[in-house]
């Protein structure tokens, strides 16, 4: 099962991800979700999820500066991260404008 953190300062947007969601669909768990970047890094430094889902614009530290940290401990993996991000975020995007 793929492990997940949710980085996402808007409570109702952090809470409506993780309870709508079926995450055990997908083979996935949230093991955690937070507000800010800053919490992202502690946690996943921590649990080391293998999947991020983050808003790009958080107090503290973002959603980029977060992926950047991230990519300068692992630079193979750095493009690979951000760019899934965006995707991730433009189809989150999709389904809230949809919603």
């Amino acid at each position: 099962m793929y492990r997940v953190l949710l980085a996402e300062d808007e409570i109702l947007v952090r809470l409506g991800l993780k309870n709508s969601i079926d995450w055990k669909r997908f083979d996935m768990q949230v093991i955690a979700d937070v507000a800010n970047g800053a919490e992202a890094w502690s946690v996943y430094e921590k649990l080391e999820p293998e999947i991020v889902i983050t808003d790009l614009k958080m107090p503290i530290m973002g959603g980029m500066e977060l992926i950047t940290t991230e990519g300068k401990l692992n630079p193979a993996n750095s493009a690979t991260r951000a760019e899934a991000a965006q995707f991730l975020m433009n189809v989150l995007l999709e389904i809230t404008i949809r919603d």
